[in-house]
């Protein structure tokens, strides 16, 4: 064991979860945005049912945040980490495999399974092995190189399936997700305090500790808010909209939606470093959720603006929602050995604002829709998305009104 523990440093085991975080970005997202059209000829299915097809990861990762969190905090996080991985990548496997769409249903599960433990296994590697002083500035790289999956992600794999057969390249990716699950039992190291010090806290006392907590709820409702952008209309209606608005094609409009996830990559690692420099949590938390709220504020409303400053405008939401400091903050406040299930419940409350808003936009599109077919489709008009998308700033204003009431940590002392 000490061999091992020389030659994988805490960096390395960080980098070797983190690229598990990246590649379970890029089976969830990228392979179904990219791929939408094969899957309905592959496996038979319309519009609606390709879009069950993919809900089937998004329920299951969102409701398996808080049992991954206990389990992460319980048990081993080499073996947690290798079998995640495993599970992860048999899924890609299990869903390019078969004809079936209810095999394939039950391989985004699996993936959704697998991928329910790869943010909360570095969060909980962080804790676990750099200073206290680095945990905020690592756990906001983290969330850079998550945002990064949609925005490198999506280019490569439209690239890969140009030259090859998109089931080729779904298998050689899962049988890669395979090989590295290995890697990461190799690689990973558990700290032998980190199961003595859950000891302390039976499951229903580490939950009931975290579901009374007002901080807690306070924590989780704020970034559920600042999420809104990147899961409304980052991941659906964001395309829609900047096309129906701006008459660009597809390809400008994804361009200039991808810049809300550009925006989030630099701005985590910025607002970690404000907090740092304020020696405040709540400051930075603040401050984003007021610039997101304002930035997407004049995109929503506001008529005639050039295509150009809708890139700048996304761009500056994404980065605003780079506050998102809820993950540190609750680490902070909360013991160390509770550390991924207060993790998990916050993470589980991010996803729900895709689960309440990608549905209520439509409806709300829907509700505004005046009537107007063009061979047997549905139009919309630009008012109707604007009026739709914002519930999206809406979301944004109530994390200010979150940020006021949360109380504050010095991040310099956290962690100790």
């Amino acid at each position: 064991m000490s061999n091992r523990l020389k030659s994988a440093s805490p960096v390395i085991m960080w980098a070797v979860l983190v690229v598990f975080y990246f590649y379970q970005f890029i089976a969830r997202s990228s392979f179904p945005t990219v791929l939408t059209d094969e899957y309905m000829r592959h496996f038979l299915l319309d519009a609606a049912g390709v879009g069950t097809l993919a809900s089937c990861y998004y329920f299951v990762y969102t409701f398996m945040q808080i049992p991954a969190g206990l389990i992460i905090d319980k048990y081993s996080t080499r073996l947690i980490g290798a079998i995640a991985t495993g599970i992860c990548a048999f899924g890609v496997l299990v869903f390019v495999a078969t004809t079936n769409c209810y095999v394939a249903g039950f391989g985004q599960m699996l993936v959704g399974f697998g991928s329910a433990f790869a943010f909360l296994l570095t969060l909980k590697t962080i804790t676990n092995w750099f200073p206290p002083q680095k945990i905020t500035l690592m756990s906001s790289y983290t969330m850079s190189v998550g945002c990064l999956g949609p925005v490198v992600g999506g280019p490569l794999v439209s690239h890969l399936v140009k030259t090859n057969d998109w089931t080729d390249v779904m298998k050689i990716f899962g049988i890669v997700g395979v090989l590295f699950a290995a890697f990461v039992w190799l690689i990973m190291i558990d700290k032998k305090q980190e199961h003595a010090e859950h000891e302390k806290f039976t499951l229903w006392e580490a939950l009931k500790m975290i579901l009374s907590s007002k901080q807690a709820w306070i924590l989780a409702m704020y970034t559920m808010m600042m999420y809104a952008p990147l899961s409304a209309l980052g991941d659906l209606w964001g395309v829609a909209f900047i096309k129906n608005a701006y008459g660009v094609d597809s390809t400008v409009a994804a361009f200039a939606n991808n810049m809300i996830y550009v925006g989030m990559v630099i701005g985590s690692p910025f607002f970690a470093y404000l907090a740092m420099l304020l020696d405040s949590y709540k400051k930075p938390m603040i401050l984003g959720a007021v610039m997101a709220t304002v930035a997407l504020g004049i995109v929503i409303g506001c008529t005639g603006m050039p295509i150009e400053a809708v890139f700048v405008l996304f761009f500056v939401t994404g980065f605003a929602c780079g506050a998102m400091l809820g993950y540190p903050l609750a680490m902070a406040i909360f013991p160390k050995a509770i550390g991924a299930t207060v993790s998990g419940f916050i993470n589980m409350m991010s996803m729900v604002s895709g689960v309440i808003l990608m549905p209520l936009i439509g409806v709300i599109i829907d509700l505004c829709w005046d009537g107007t077919l063009e061979n047997g489709i549905k139009i919309y008009k630009v008012s109707d998305y604007r009026i739709g998308l914002s519930a999206v700033v809406v979301f944004l204003a109530l994390a200010i009104l979150f940020s006021l009431i949360m109380k504050d940590h010095s991040p310099k002392t956290a962690h100790k």
